[in-house]
């Protein structure tokens, strides 16, 4: 085609020699966008590295398809077959780049840290726009090379020049070695200037040179905190010397010391001494000693202490808890001792010492006072009527069981159809019943319980006691006085028992005698209820009858009546204040009724009615079963005990 015009073939002769070559796959081409030209796959490798060249070593794809009118998909092909054949160019991101602009960004970057000190890896992915791994590849490969710098240890995407280093850590030094006391790591940065990962990558440096003494608190710039060595030495002489004096560390104290973790702290400095870390302060030796031999000589000497009067007054009752619990682990003896408000020890021979006067004045005293005003006869009736009721009601529960058990028998028949779910709620309903009685025992006999001596008379004896008188021990003093009070009462109850028995006794020598006379006297008083009765049956008129039957029964008849009840009072000893010959209200016969025996009070409610009903001939049906009922003898009708009687009343009547 080039040869001269006779031999050169026509355009279209051209264009179907290459199209039969290109079918028979003896040529091949690449057609342009516009597929108006065409190229072979040699010269378009040509032409993307000539373009490559042109454009610095580094070119985007879709821009060389763009230039060299090629589809996209064709330049990709060729340039992936170009970065296989050649080791110096690379494909990143869509951009084919090669050696010698690699050895131009590594000169950059040379030339970047020689002006700034220092250079990170994301800083250069802003400026060049390529991926930071090819970045980090790029200057890793050219250290000591091209690029002549150093790779930071923490942080590997960083690199900085010696001198950089040298001139940051002059400037960190000189900050920190003036340091007397901690300083926080913000205020260094804004001081000299220099960023936060700046500090961080040479402070490390400085402090394993030893060229700067002290400690850093962490390693966020925010909260971290230059502790100097100087300071922290003072701190421990500080704290040592401390201790040394007084024998424990008070956490607060090591906090205005700016100390954080204080209990930490203490464990570290003190880490060869057994220390009792309580809860505001830690304890040695020295001091646990010397509480020791304060308690031991308080128990030697038979007294009490509070070790609180001992111990610095920062210790909490808490602290002094603590303490004693340690040191009462070291102590033996054979004193008994107890323990009072946490912090208070006290011998028992103490205890008995300041409780003599009561057991040898007062609890006599009160026992005496308790059964002479009754208190004591009356707690007894109560506990005993406390436990009938309860017998009473376990004894209904037990009948209910019995007649739920026939009742499940005889409905549920052999099979297993029964109503098991009625017979279980029946079952429980007993059980709740059962549980209310047993409250109920519980609430009576904490009633009926008899206290002779009060808290207060109690505290009052105690402060008798020199060593007591103080103001402040009030809170210790009532709590002595409610740990002995059960034993005093017990004590005091054993003595009104005793009391009550020696009075008994010495009743039962007059009993047979008073006996005998009640006996006598309502045997007197029942006779001239039947003379009586007999007079009134002369009246012709019926209501006059009836009025002075109903005046007998009143007058005659309920002296009988309250006669036998206060016997019975008496007796018993449940109700001090009725007997004797007190006048009786219905009400005081019925609480009497209350507590005797069911045999007896079926008689007794008989007389009772009797007496206040309208029938004489009713009443004296009662009064010989009510007679035999508490132990009494009635005599039968004797005309000749009538006569002297009959003439006694004779004479009364004509005198008046």
């Amino acid at each position: 085609q080039l040869s001269v015009t006779s031999l050169r073939l026509t355009e279209r002769n051209c264009v179907e020699v290459v199209t039969k070559l290109i079918e028979q796959k003896l040529l091949e081409v690449i057609f342009t966008t516009d597929g108006k030209e065409y190229l072979t796959p040699q010269q378009l490798v040509k032409e993307i590295k000539d373009e490559l060249f042109i454009h610095g070593g580094r070119i985007n794809l879709v821009e060389l398809s763009k230039v060299l009118n090629v589809d996209l998909a064709q330049i990709t092909v060729k340039a992936n077959e170009i970065e296989r054949a050649d080791t110096g160019c690379q494909l990143v991101l869509g951009q084919l780049i090669d050696r010698n602009y690699t050895k131009h960004i590594a000169e950059e970057i040379n030339e970047r840290l020689t002006q700034q000190g220092q250079v990170s890896i994301a800083d250069l992915t802003r400026q060049y726009d390529l991926p930071s791994d090819f970045l980090q590849s790029v200057v890793e490969k050219q250290l000591g090379k091209v690029i002549f710098a150093k790779q930071d240890k923490q942080d590997h995407r960083l690199f900085f020049t010696d001198a950089f280093v040298a001139r940051n850590k002059a400037i960190v030094r000189g900050a920190l070695v003036a340091a007397t006391r901690p300083i926080s790591i913000t205020a260094v940065l804004n001081q000299c200037g220099i960023s936060e990962r700046t500090f961080f990558s040479v402070i490390d440096s400085l402090l394993e040179s030893k060229e700067v003494a002290g400690t850093l608190t962490s390693r966020q710039g925010g909260t971290a905190t230059f502790i100097p060595h100087v300071y922290s030495k003072a701190q421990s002489e500080w704290v040592n010397n401390f201790y040394k004096q007084n024998g424990y560390i008070e956490y607060s104290a090591l906090n205005r010391l700016g100390i954080s973790d204080a209990q930490s702290f203490v464990k570290r400095q003190f880490s060869g001494e057994k220390l009792v870390m309580l809860p505001s302060c830690a304890v040695g030796k020295q001091l646990l000693d010397q509480v020791e031999g304060s308690l031991e000589d308080a128990i030697a000497s038979l007294s009490w202490i509070d070790i609180m009067s001992i111990l610095p007054s920062i210790f909490e009752i808490e602290d002094g808890e603590e303490i004693l619990k340690e040191v009462l682990k070291n102590i033996k003896s054979n004193v008994q001792i107890h323990t009072f408000c946490h912090t208070f020890i006290v011998t028992d021979h103490f205890l008995q010492t300041v409780m003599k006067p009561i057991n040898e004045e007062i609890i006599d005293k009160k026992a005496e006072e308790a059964v002479s005003s009754g208190k004591y006869q009356q707690s007894r009736v109560d506990r005993a009527v406390g436990k009938e009721v309860q017998v009473e009601v376990d004894h209904k529960a037990e009948r209910r069981e019995e007649r739920r058990k026939r009742a499940a028998g005889g409905k549920g028949g052999g099979g297993t159809q029964g109503r098991e779910t009625k017979t279980k709620s029946t079952k429980k309903k007993y059980q709740k019943n059962r549980v209310e009685a047993s409250d109920s025992e519980e609430e009576e006999h904490t009633s009926g319980k008899l206290e002779l001596l009060s808290l207060k008379e109690v505290i009052q004896v105690l402060k008798r006691e020199e060593s007591l008188q103080d103001e402040e021990l009030d809170d210790f003093i009532t709590e002595v006085a409610k740990f002995v009070l059960p034993d005093v009462n017990r004590r005091a109850l054993v003595a009104a028992e005793t009391a009550f028995e020696n009075i008994m006794m010495n009743r039962g020598s007059s009993r047979r005698k008073t006996h005998s006379d009640l006996q006598e006297k309502l045997n007197v008083s029942v006779n001239d209820v039947r003379l009586y009765e007999k007079a009134i049956k002369q009246f012709p008129n019926k209501d006059t009858q009836a009025q002075l039957a109903k005046y007998l029964l009143k007058t005659t008849a309920t002296e009988i009546a309250n006669a036998i009840f206060n016997f019975i009072a008496q007796e018993s000893g449940s109700h001090p204040d009725m007997s004797g010959d007190k006048d009786l209200t219905p009400e005081d016969r019925l609480k009497i009724l209350g507590e005797c025996p069911a045999d007896t009070k079926d008689q007794l409610m008989k007389l009772h009615k009797a007496v206040s009903g309208s029938s004489i001939d009713e009443f004296l049906e009662t009064v010989e079963p009510a007679f035999t009922a508490v132990g009494l003898l009635l005599r039968k009708p004797d005309k000749k005990r009538e006569r002297p009687q009959l003439f006694a009343h004779r004479q009364a009547l004509s005198q008046q």
